[in-house]
């Protein structure tokens, strides 16, 4: 063999070589270890929970559930509720409903209050009659709503109440921060603010909250009547939620209202409470009303607050 043919011979026997520990380097990096398997891919990251549970944490005085196709039942501790559900309570009723760590929702007097969608992304209710105040923890991914009427509210974390009487909504927030949404106009309520959205119209710009809640109640001087109607006047802070005699009255824009209130026979006391957004309570008493249908007419005198147009 030629000194060239031995110099091809070896420079191909070389190059060989050198493909051959090239393509077992190239091996050993994609399978590992001989006789160990690759490390599979990450497993994607998980979904965002679609659903969060909402559950019945307490309740009392006689608060009750609707079910869609359901007949009603009593709210009882413990209950989880679903999208379409409706609370009903009275006065003297609370609830208290919890998601966990996420929200807490707190209803107390007369109300009406439905559950819309339960979801990780958004919760949302609507509050038909009554207040309902809600504490939200803070949580960028999560908006919390509650619709009252037309109006809406908002938050990614904050305490806020929504009170809907006859289409008239007032929100206030005591904590954090919320969007109030009526109208067509957004407005943005801090801590310590709220505002009022009449029915069919924009919500009011934020102003504080009222640093007291007024009730003053005209009651009947006369303890004895024939009459089943008795008509009661009094005035409260506008924009509160007030149930007398367990009925709902609407409270005018100065704050002002009349209720006619049907009595039972026999003796009775009647009370007048009023909640404001802040959290507030207020309650006012009567004293004892007696009916008698078969005594002689007598007439209440219940004009003593207004006299003089004060």
């Amino acid at each position: 063999m030629s000194a060239t043919r031995e110099r091809l011979h070896f420079s191909a026997v070389a190059l060989a070589l050198v493909g051959a520990a090239g393509l077992a380097y190239w091996l050993l990096l994609a399978r590992g270890p001989a006789g160990v398997a690759s490390a599979p891919p990450p497993p994607p990251a998980p979904a965002l929970q679609a659903v969060t549970r909402l559950s019945v944490s307490r309740s009392s005085g006689g608060a009750v559930l609707f079910r869609a196709g359901a007949q009603r039942e009593p709210l009882l501790a413990g209950a989880e509720l679903r999208p379409d559900d409706l609370i009903e309570t009275v006065e003297g009723a609370s609830a208290v409903l919890v998601a966990g760590e996420s929200y807490q929702v707190v209803l107390e007097g007369a109300a009406r209050f439905a559950v819309k969608e339960i979801a990780a992304e958004v919760s949302r209710f609507r509050i038909e009659d009554g207040l309902v105040t809600a504490t939200v923890r803070d949580d960028p991914g999560r908006t919390f709503v509650v619709e009252a009427s037309e109006a809406v509210a908002r938050t990614r974390g904050g305490t806020l109440a929504v009170a809907n009487v006859a289409g008239a909504v007032t929100m206030g927030v005591t904590g954090g921060a919320a969007e109030f949404e009526a109208a067509g106009r957004i407005v943005t309520l801090q801590r310590g603010q709220g505002s009022t959205a009449a029915a069919g119209l924009p919500p009011t710009l934020p102003v504080a909250l009222p640093r007291s809640l007024l009730l003053k109640v005209d009651w009947p001087s006369s303890r004895e009547t024939n009459r089943r109607k008795l008509v009661v006047r009094g005035q409260a802070t506008p924009g509160v939620v007030l149930t007398l005699g367990g009925q709902r009255v609407a409270v005018g824009a100065d704050g002002r209202f009349t209720q006619t209130v049907w009595l039972r026979e026999g003796a009775q006391e009647l009370d007048a409470v009023a909640r404001d957004v802040a959290g507030r309570r207020e309650r006012s008493r009567s004293q004892t009303v007696i009916l008698d249908t078969r005594a002689p007419d007598t007439q209440f005198d219940t004009h003593g607050l207004w006299k003089g147009g004060k």
